[in-house]
Protein backbone atom coordinates (compact mmCIF):
# COMPACT_ATOMS: atom_id res chain seq x y z
CA UNK A 1 0.00 0.00 0.00
CA UNK A 2 1.22 3.15 -0.68
CA UNK A 3 -0.49 6.35 1.33
CA UNK A 4 0.29 9.70 0.11
CA UNK A 5 0.37 12.63 3.17
CA UNK A 6 -0.67 16.18 2.28
CA UNK A 7 0.50 18.84 5.06
CA UNK A 8 -0.30 22.53 5.65
CA UNK A 9 2.94 24.31 6.33
CA UNK A 10 1.10 26.81 8.50
CA UNK A 11 3.15 26.29 11.72
CA UNK A 12 3.99 22.59 13.15
CA UNK A 13 0.87 21.80 14.86
CA UNK A 14 -0.42 20.04 11.86
CA UNK A 15 2.99 18.95 10.74
CA UNK A 16 2.97 16.94 15.08
CA UNK A 17 -0.35 15.46 13.92
CA UNK A 18 0.76 14.04 10.67
CA UNK A 19 4.22 12.59 11.85
CA UNK A 20 2.70 11.05 14.67
CA UNK A 21 1.24 8.94 12.70
CA UNK A 22 3.30 8.44 9.77
CA UNK A 23 5.69 7.44 12.84
CA UNK A 24 3.19 4.93 13.79
CA UNK A 25 2.72 3.64 10.32
CA UNK A 26 6.82 3.40 10.37
CA UNK A 27 6.92 1.36 13.01
CA UNK A 28 4.44 -1.16 13.14
CA UNK A 29 4.07 -1.03 9.30
CA UNK A 30 7.02 -0.48 7.58
CA UNK A 31 5.58 -2.14 4.04
CA UNK A 32 3.64 1.16 3.38
CA UNK A 33 4.97 3.56 1.66
CA UNK A 34 5.25 6.59 2.42
CA UNK A 35 5.38 10.20 0.29
CA UNK A 36 4.55 13.68 1.90
CA UNK A 37 3.28 16.62 0.37
CA UNK A 38 3.99 19.63 2.03
CA UNK A 39 6.28 22.59 2.58
CA UNK A 40 6.78 22.13 5.87
CA UNK A 41 11.19 21.79 5.81
CA UNK A 42 12.13 18.07 5.13
CA UNK A 43 14.59 18.55 8.35
CA UNK A 44 11.41 19.41 10.34
CA UNK A 45 10.10 15.67 9.07
CA UNK A 46 13.22 13.76 9.24
CA UNK A 47 13.58 15.18 13.17
CA UNK A 48 10.41 13.81 13.85
CA UNK A 49 10.56 10.20 11.72
CA UNK A 50 13.01 7.32 11.33
CA UNK A 51 11.54 5.58 8.71
CA UNK A 52 12.23 6.29 4.42
CA UNK A 53 9.77 8.38 3.16
CA UNK A 54 9.33 10.53 -0.06
CA UNK A 55 9.54 14.26 0.20
CA UNK A 56 7.47 16.54 -1.91
CA UNK A 57 8.46 20.29 -1.53
CA UNK A 58 4.59 21.77 -2.65
CA UNK A 59 1.83 23.20 -1.26
CA UNK A 60 -1.04 25.69 -1.81
CA UNK A 61 -2.85 25.05 1.72
CA UNK A 62 -1.44 28.52 3.95
CA UNK A 63 -4.17 28.54 6.26
CA UNK A 64 -4.30 32.32 7.62
CA UNK A 65 -1.83 34.89 6.58
CA UNK A 66 -0.47 36.21 10.26
CA UNK A 67 0.26 39.42 11.76
CA UNK A 68 2.24 37.35 14.68
CA UNK A 69 1.88 34.15 16.07
CA UNK A 70 -1.28 35.05 17.67
CA UNK A 71 -3.38 37.52 15.13
CA UNK A 72 -4.79 36.71 12.02
CA UNK A 73 -4.21 39.01 9.27
CA UNK A 74 -7.47 39.46 7.72
CA UNK A 75 -7.76 41.41 5.12
CA UNK A 76 -4.41 40.06 3.36
CA UNK A 77 -5.40 36.70 4.16
CA UNK A 78 -8.94 37.50 1.96
CA UNK A 79 -6.75 39.08 -0.91
CA UNK A 80 -4.99 35.60 -0.89
CA UNK A 81 -7.63 33.87 -0.75
CA UNK A 82 -9.53 35.74 -3.58
CA UNK A 83 -5.86 34.71 -5.53
CA UNK A 84 -6.45 30.45 -4.23
CA UNK A 85 -9.60 30.89 -5.84
CA UNK A 86 -8.85 32.46 -9.26
CA UNK A 87 -6.33 29.77 -8.92
CA UNK A 88 -7.77 26.91 -8.35
CA UNK A 89 -8.10 25.55 -11.25
CA UNK A 90 -4.03 25.54 -12.32
CA UNK A 91 -3.25 24.51 -8.38
CA UNK A 92 -5.35 21.31 -8.22
CA UNK A 93 -3.91 20.43 -11.73
CA UNK A 94 -0.69 20.81 -10.65
CA UNK A 95 -1.40 18.38 -7.09
CA UNK A 96 -2.77 15.92 -9.60
CA UNK A 97 0.24 15.63 -11.84
CA UNK A 98 2.30 15.18 -8.62
CA UNK A 99 -0.49 12.53 -7.30
CA UNK A 100 -0.67 10.93 -11.29
CA UNK A 101 3.21 10.35 -10.99
CA UNK A 102 3.33 8.56 -7.59
CA UNK A 103 -0.13 6.80 -7.79
CA UNK A 104 -0.87 6.82 -4.00
CA UNK A 105 -3.90 4.12 -3.13
CA UNK A 106 -4.85 7.05 -0.72
CA UNK A 107 -4.44 10.95 0.01
CA UNK A 108 -4.25 11.89 3.64
CA UNK A 109 -4.58 15.51 3.90
CA UNK A 110 -4.19 17.72 7.09
CA UNK A 111 -6.07 19.68 5.59
CA UNK A 112 -5.75 20.88 2.13
CA UNK A 113 -8.83 21.17 0.14
CA UNK A 114 -6.84 21.53 -3.22
CA UNK A 115 -4.67 18.31 -2.57
CA UNK A 116 -8.14 16.50 -1.45
CA UNK A 117 -9.86 17.67 -4.69
CA UNK A 118 -6.95 16.61 -6.95
CA UNK A 119 -7.43 13.50 -5.52
CA UNK A 120 -11.21 12.95 -5.85
CA UNK A 121 -10.85 14.27 -9.72
CA UNK A 122 -8.19 11.09 -9.68
CA UNK A 123 -10.59 8.89 -8.34
CA UNK A 124 -7.99 8.39 -5.39
CA UNK A 125 -9.28 7.50 -2.17
CA UNK A 126 -9.40 10.76 0.56
CA UNK A 127 -9.30 10.75 4.32
CA UNK A 128 -8.38 13.91 5.88
CA UNK A 129 -7.51 14.24 9.26
CA UNK A 130 -6.96 17.32 11.84
CA UNK A 131 -9.08 19.17 14.50
CA UNK A 132 -10.75 21.98 12.14
CA UNK A 133 -10.91 22.33 8.37
CA UNK A 134 -9.84 25.49 6.56
CA UNK A 135 -13.90 26.55 5.79
CA UNK A 136 -14.30 26.61 9.15
CA UNK A 137 -11.51 28.74 10.11
CA UNK A 138 -12.19 31.20 6.71
CA UNK A 139 -15.88 31.18 7.55
CA UNK A 140 -14.89 33.15 11.11
CA UNK A 141 -12.54 35.17 9.51
CA UNK A 142 -13.21 35.79 5.99
CA UNK A 143 -16.96 35.18 4.88
CA UNK A 144 -18.23 38.67 4.25
CA UNK A 145 -21.22 39.44 2.07
CA UNK A 146 -19.60 42.44 1.04
CA UNK A 147 -17.65 40.23 -0.89
CA UNK A 148 -19.20 38.04 -3.71
CA UNK A 149 -15.86 35.75 -3.89
CA UNK A 150 -15.27 35.20 -0.50
CA UNK A 151 -18.90 32.92 -0.69
CA UNK A 152 -18.22 31.24 -3.97
CA UNK A 153 -15.12 30.18 -2.63
CA UNK A 154 -16.62 29.32 0.95
CA UNK A 155 -18.69 26.94 -0.82
CA UNK A 156 -16.02 24.76 -3.40
CA UNK A 157 -13.87 24.21 -0.12
CA UNK A 158 -17.34 22.88 1.98
CA UNK A 159 -18.28 21.04 -0.82
CA UNK A 160 -14.14 19.29 -1.03
CA UNK A 161 -14.43 18.29 2.34
CA UNK A 162 -17.83 17.18 2.26
CA UNK A 163 -16.57 14.30 0.00
CA UNK A 164 -13.77 13.06 1.97
CA UNK A 165 -14.47 9.34 2.43
CA UNK A 166 -13.38 9.49 5.94
CA UNK A 167 -13.18 12.56 7.85
CA UNK A 168 -10.98 11.80 11.16
CA UNK A 169 -11.63 14.21 13.97
CA UNK A 170 -8.74 14.27 16.70
CA UNK A 171 -10.06 15.13 19.93
CA UNK A 172 -10.26 18.61 21.15
CA UNK A 173 -11.48 19.01 17.72
CA UNK A 174 -14.09 21.32 16.30
CA UNK A 175 -17.04 20.11 15.17
CA UNK A 176 -18.12 20.29 11.66
CA UNK A 177 -21.70 19.79 10.45
CA UNK A 178 -23.12 17.91 7.34
CA UNK A 179 -20.39 14.76 7.43
CA UNK A 180 -20.17 12.06 9.54
CA UNK A 181 -16.73 12.33 11.73
CA UNK A 182 -14.68 10.15 13.25
CA UNK A 183 -13.53 10.70 16.69
CA UNK A 184 -10.67 9.70 17.66
CA UNK A 185 -8.17 10.17 20.73
CA UNK A 186 -5.99 13.19 20.90
CA UNK A 187 -2.46 12.75 18.41
CA UNK A 188 0.76 13.43 19.54
CA UNK A 189 4.28 12.37 19.54
CA UNK A 190 5.11 11.68 23.18
CA UNK A 191 7.89 13.65 24.70
CA UNK A 192 11.03 12.52 26.45
CA UNK A 193 12.22 13.74 30.04
CA UNK A 194 16.18 14.73 29.30
CA UNK A 195 16.47 17.08 32.31
CA UNK A 196 19.33 15.53 33.35
CA UNK A 197 21.27 15.98 30.34
CA UNK A 198 20.09 19.30 29.77
CA UNK A 199 20.88 20.55 33.02
CA UNK A 200 24.13 19.63 32.54
CA UNK A 201 24.32 21.84 29.43
CA UNK A 202 23.06 25.25 31.34
CA UNK A 203 24.99 27.23 34.15
CA UNK A 204 25.34 25.83 37.54
CA UNK A 205 22.81 26.10 39.92
CA UNK A 206 19.54 25.58 37.23
CA UNK A 207 17.06 23.11 38.91
CA UNK A 208 13.85 23.85 37.04
CA UNK A 209 13.47 24.89 33.32
CA UNK A 210 10.93 27.24 31.69
CA UNK A 211 10.15 26.59 27.84
CA UNK A 212 8.34 29.38 25.69
CA UNK A 213 7.37 27.85 23.25
CA UNK A 214 4.41 30.30 20.67
CA UNK A 215 5.19 28.26 17.68
CA UNK A 216 6.31 28.71 14.21
CA UNK A 217 5.82 31.97 13.27
CA UNK A 218 7.80 35.11 14.86
CA UNK A 219 7.00 36.40 18.38
CA UNK A 220 9.19 39.15 19.58
CA UNK A 221 9.13 39.56 23.66
CA UNK A 222 10.60 42.36 25.66
CA UNK A 223 12.58 39.85 27.51
CA UNK A 224 15.28 42.72 29.59
CA UNK A 225 12.50 42.94 32.27
CA UNK A 226 11.56 39.07 32.78
CA UNK A 227 11.84 38.12 35.85
CA UNK A 228 14.75 36.52 37.22
CA UNK A 229 13.83 33.49 39.75
CA UNK A 230 16.75 31.47 41.35
CA UNK A 231 17.09 27.92 39.92
CA UNK A 232 15.14 28.54 36.88
CA UNK A 233 16.45 28.61 33.41
CA UNK A 234 14.83 30.47 30.37
CA UNK A 235 14.36 28.65 26.84
CA UNK A 236 13.73 31.00 24.46
CA UNK A 237 13.70 31.56 20.36
CA UNK A 238 14.71 34.82 20.00
CA UNK A 239 17.07 35.23 17.14
CA UNK A 240 19.79 38.26 17.08
CA UNK A 241 18.89 39.04 21.06
CA UNK A 242 21.90 39.03 23.86
CA UNK A 243 20.36 37.23 26.79
CA UNK A 244 20.98 36.94 29.78
CA UNK A 245 23.02 34.26 31.99
CA UNK A 246 19.52 32.40 32.84
CA UNK A 247 18.64 32.44 29.40
CA UNK A 248 19.20 30.00 26.04
CA UNK A 249 18.52 30.18 22.53
CA UNK A 250 16.68 27.09 22.01
CA UNK A 251 18.21 26.92 18.74
CA UNK A 252 21.72 26.54 20.26
CA UNK A 253 20.81 23.60 22.57
CA UNK A 254 21.55 19.87 21.29
CA UNK A 255 17.62 19.00 21.89
CA UNK A 256 14.68 18.35 20.01
CA UNK A 257 11.47 20.35 20.75
CA UNK A 258 9.95 17.18 21.98
CA UNK A 259 12.85 16.61 24.43
CA UNK A 260 12.74 20.18 25.88
CA UNK A 261 8.71 20.01 26.42
CA UNK A 262 9.72 16.28 28.05
CA UNK A 263 11.96 17.72 30.53
CA UNK A 264 10.58 21.29 31.49
CA UNK A 265 8.39 22.99 34.48
CA UNK A 266 7.10 25.43 32.87
CA UNK A 267 5.84 26.56 29.35
CA UNK A 268 4.78 29.19 27.82
CA UNK A 269 3.11 29.21 25.10
CA UNK A 270 -0.35 29.88 22.55
CA UNK A 271 -3.48 27.57 21.95
CA UNK A 272 -2.53 24.70 19.53
CA UNK A 273 -2.99 21.87 19.00
CA UNK A 274 0.55 20.03 18.59
CA UNK A 275 2.02 21.40 21.87
CA UNK A 276 -0.88 20.88 23.76
CA UNK A 277 -1.51 17.74 23.11
CA UNK A 278 2.07 16.98 23.91
CA UNK A 279 1.77 18.36 27.14
CA UNK A 280 -1.40 16.43 27.59
CA UNK A 281 0.50 12.96 26.76
CA UNK A 282 3.06 13.53 29.75
CA UNK A 283 0.30 14.81 32.12
CA UNK A 284 0.68 11.86 34.50
CA UNK A 285 4.43 12.63 35.57
CA UNK A 286 2.45 15.97 37.44
CA UNK A 287 5.63 17.90 36.50
CA UNK A 288 4.62 20.50 33.99
CA UNK A 289 2.85 23.44 34.48
CA UNK A 290 1.04 25.69 31.45
CA UNK A 291 0.73 29.59 31.06
CA UNK A 292 -1.05 29.82 27.70
CA UNK A 293 -1.77 33.40 25.48
CA UNK A 294 -5.30 34.13 25.16
CA UNK A 295 -6.54 34.15 21.86
CA UNK A 296 -10.24 34.76 21.91
CA UNK A 297 -10.80 35.19 18.09
CA UNK A 298 -9.22 31.60 17.45
CA UNK A 299 -12.22 28.91 16.74
CA UNK A 300 -10.32 25.87 18.36
CA UNK A 301 -8.99 27.89 21.49
CA UNK A 302 -12.10 26.52 23.68
CA UNK A 303 -11.89 23.15 23.15
CA UNK A 304 -8.12 23.54 23.52
CA UNK A 305 -7.87 25.35 26.56
CA UNK A 306 -10.77 23.23 28.24
CA UNK A 307 -8.81 19.93 27.07
CA UNK A 308 -5.37 20.98 28.89
CA UNK A 309 -7.05 22.52 31.62
CA UNK A 310 -8.35 19.60 32.65
CA UNK A 311 -5.27 18.03 32.79
CA UNK A 312 -2.53 20.11 33.68
CA UNK A 313 -2.38 22.75 36.08
CA UNK A 314 -3.32 25.93 33.43
CA UNK A 315 -3.68 29.57 33.04
CA UNK A 316 -4.94 31.65 30.45
CA UNK A 317 -2.93 35.06 30.25
CA UNK A 318 -2.91 38.03 28.19
CA UNK A 319 0.69 39.15 25.94
CA UNK A 320 0.45 42.39 28.34
CA UNK A 321 1.21 40.07 31.54
CA UNK A 322 4.84 38.95 29.55
CA UNK A 323 6.51 41.28 31.70
CA UNK A 324 8.07 41.81 34.81
CA UNK A 325 6.31 41.59 38.42
CA UNK A 326 3.39 40.98 36.16
CA UNK A 327 4.74 37.93 35.09
CA UNK A 328 6.31 36.47 38.52
CA UNK A 329 3.21 36.89 40.22
CA UNK A 330 1.31 35.03 37.66
CA UNK A 331 3.70 32.49 38.26
CA UNK A 332 3.59 32.22 41.64
CA UNK A 333 -0.11 31.57 41.34
CA UNK A 334 0.37 28.60 38.79
CA UNK A 335 2.42 27.24 41.46
CA UNK A 336 -0.22 27.17 43.90
CA UNK A 337 -2.57 25.27 41.96
CA UNK A 338 -3.13 21.84 41.96
CA UNK A 339 -2.66 19.14 39.84
CA UNK A 340 -6.16 17.73 38.03
CA UNK A 341 -6.80 13.94 38.35
CA UNK A 342 -4.98 12.10 35.86
CA UNK A 343 -6.77 11.11 32.55
CA UNK A 344 -5.51 8.66 30.44
CA UNK A 345 -4.14 9.95 26.93
CA UNK A 346 -5.57 7.48 24.53
CA UNK A 347 -3.80 6.86 20.96
CA UNK A 348 -5.65 8.75 18.34
CA UNK A 349 -2.77 7.88 15.67
CA UNK A 350 -3.04 4.02 15.91
CA UNK A 351 -6.87 4.46 16.35
CA UNK A 352 -6.67 6.23 13.05
CA UNK A 353 -4.58 3.70 11.51
CA UNK A 354 -6.26 0.38 12.31
CA UNK A 355 -9.56 1.99 11.41
CA UNK A 356 -8.08 2.92 7.76
CA UNK A 357 -6.19 -0.38 7.02
CA UNK A 358 -9.39 -2.53 8.58
CA UNK A 359 -12.05 -0.31 6.43
CA UNK A 360 -9.59 1.04 3.37
CA UNK A 361 -7.97 -1.81 1.85
CA UNK A 362 -8.09 -1.55 -1.47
Amino acid sequence: MHLCFSITAHGFGHGAISTSIIARLMQFHPEIKITIVTLLPKSYLASRLSGAFTHVKLGHDFGMIMHSANVVDVPNSRDAYQQLLENWAQYVSEEMNVLQAFKPDWVISNISPITLDAAQQLNIRTASVAPFNWAQIYERYCLDKKYAHTETLYRKMLAVYRKVEYTYKPQPSVPFTGVKEIDIASINNQPTDHIEDLIRYLPKGTNRVALVALGGLPFDLDIKHWPTIPGLHWLLNQPGKVLRDDMSQINELKFSFLQLVGSCDLIITKPGYGTYCEIAAIAQNKKIRVLSLARQDWPETPYLNSFLASRVPFLEIHESALKGQALTHIITQLNGLDYPKTEICEDGAMQLITHLLSNGAA
